[in-house]
């Protein structure tokens, strides 16, 4: 994916974001996104990364 086509798409994302779900976290999105956008061939390796993203949102909303 080109580096603007990411930008726009996350714009977009982050439109929509704090237009519906705001209280969703902004960067685990970004996160999601890039994960997609690095590993566009390898499922698994994106799903890898989608789960530790996950994980650690998880353990900072224990935190809180």
């Amino acid at each position: 994916m080109r580096t603007t086509d990411l930008n726009e798409l996350m714009q977009t994302v982050e439109t929509l974001r704090g237009e519906l779900h705001p209280d969703l976290d902004a960067r685990f999105l970004e996160q999601v996104i890039r994960a997609e956008a690095e590993n566009p061939e390898d499922d698994a390796e994106a799903i890898r990364v989608i789960e530790l993203a996950l994980k650690a949102l998880l353990n900072l909303s224990v935190v809180r």
